[in-house]
């Protein structure tokens, strides 16, 4: 639950280090399987890979800072501990402390993103077209080419900026694609996200060990993606009986106020309840069938030690 794996953190018991090794052991068996499948010489991933471009120069800078930057300090957390003891005194050391590293670390990792923010916009610059916006607000005819926006020589088309909005915004939700708060918003994650990528090449990210780990890492995660599309390619659908019977098998899920919530009013929802479930079910069960071919050695003494 560390963001990125780019800090250590404190008051990790035994039992959550063994969960968290084993959900990387899965990743790893499934990115496995998935390349024995050839998944990765296909459209689809050199798309998904195109797509995440950015996001690796982005995540890769993150990492080379965090990792450049000074330590937490035993007093820094002595000193933040002492606090949170004043302002709580049922706290005992040892969570004073574990509380005092995790808010230091997380405070340090803030200061580092908003630095590199910065940094990134002082050097590549964006520019945005207000009165393009305006016009869309308005409601008036815009192409999809309409440039909006402009970074390092990079445009963000209108185009691009609907597409994200209606992708987001999900079927069945508002048109909010000529609403001038959503696409400013847009707009700044976009122009944001390029500055950033711009500044990353300029910083030597790219060839670097932090580009090839963060890639490895976006490779896997794309790689799974595609192996559990494809498990589910044969999926049953969720029928109208399964949806009635756990209705009825769990009543206390649907009270509401002391009254219970009619299933017409919650049919839809159980129905993507049930079939996320099945899903899930469907891929612990293909994952313990990797693990049993599988030879998976697991070193106790160093995963105590992390």
């Amino acid at each position: 639950g560390v963001r990125e794996g780019a800090t250590s953190e404190a008051g990790i018991t035994a039992e959550q280090k063994k969960e968290a090794l084993d959900r990387l052991i899965a990743g790893r068996l499934l990115a496995q399987d998935a390349r024995a499948q050839e998944l990765d010489d296909t459209d689809e991933f050199r798309e998904a890979m195109k797509g995440n471009e950015q996001g690796v120069f982005i995540t890769a800078l993150f990492r080379k800072e965090v990792a450049s930057s000074a330590a937490v300090s035993k007093a820094d957390i002595e000193a933040e501990a002492k606090k949170m003891k004043a302002a709580d005194n049922t706290l005992s050391d040892n969570d004073a402390n574990e509380r005092a590293s995790r808010s230091i670390s997380q405070a340090n990792l803030r200061k580092v993103q908003e630095k590199l923010i910065d940094n990134a916009k002082k050097e590549f610059p964006s520019t945005i077209n207000q009165e393009m916006v305006e016009k869309i607000s308005r409601g008036e005819t815009v192409p999809d080419d309409a440039v909006l926006a402009n970074v390092a020589g990079d445009n963000v088309t209108y185009g691009y900026v609907k597409g994200e909005l209606e992708r987001l915004a999900g079927e069945g939700m508002p048109d909010v694609t000529r609403n001038p708060v959503a696409i400013k918003r847009m707009l700044t994650r976009e122009v944001t996200g390029k500055s950033l990528a711009a500044y990353a090449k300029k910083q030597g990210i790219e060839g670097s060990k932090w580009e090839k780990i963060t890639n490895e890492d976006i490779e896997r995660t794309i790689l799974i993606d595609l192996l559990a599309a494809k498990i589910m390619e044969d999926e049953a659908p969720v029928s109208d009986g399964e949806v009635d019977a756990y209705y009825k098998e769990h009543p206390e899920m649907f009270a509401q106020h002391g009254k219970t919530v009619p299933l017409t009013m919650v049919r839809d929802q159980l129905r993507g309840f049930l079939r996320s479930e099945k899903r899930k079910s469907a891929m612990n069960a293909y994952i313990e069938e990797l693990k049993e071919k599988a030879k998976i050695t697991v070193n106790e003494k160093a995963l105590g030690e992390v």
